[in-house]
């Protein structure tokens, strides 16, 4: 759950972003994971779940072991939004810190590789659709 106020908007990085809506100091807690609004899914249920219910949890979650099981955490907020940075200005942890000052208006990066077991699927689906798109743009 955020703890700072932020906003969905238009990315330069990749479709929907995060952004701050309040001036963020560096070291100051921005997200926690909270059980009142986000949700983890035992990876082990999947197969359960209808198709749509699958793919939704693993485009907007991110995989990490807890308590020796894999798990899927969806974010009940604004925070499923954040887009990947190798630069990211959120740094990963048990809470999720500034990493240096963010300004009102910045869009909030975290680094995938850092907590998301499945951040190379994602990250490299993303270069083959911009690939993809480039490519289409050419032939147009």
């Amino acid at each position: 759950m955020f703890l700072v106020k932020t906003r969905i908007g238009p990315s330069k990085i990749h479709g929907i972003g995060v952004f701050a809506e309040e001036r963020i100091p560096k070291g100051q807690m921005i997200w926690v994971f909270d059980a009142r609004i986000d949700v983890r899914v035992p990876i082990s249920d999947l197969p359960t779940f209808p198709p749509p219910m699958r793919a939704f949890l693993r485009k907007y979650g991110y995989e990490e072991m807890h308590e020796d099981r894999r798990t899927i955490v969806l974010c009940g907020d604004h925070a499923r939004h954040v887009n990947h940075s190798n630069d990211a200005n959120v740094t990963d942890g048990e809470a999720d810190l500034a990493a240096r000052d963010i300004e009102r208006g910045e869009e909030l990066t975290c680094n995938y590789y850092a907590f998301d077991l499945d951040a190379e699927r994602k990250l490299s689906q993303g270069r083959s659709t911009r690939a993809a798109r480039k490519s289409r743009s050419v032939l147009v």
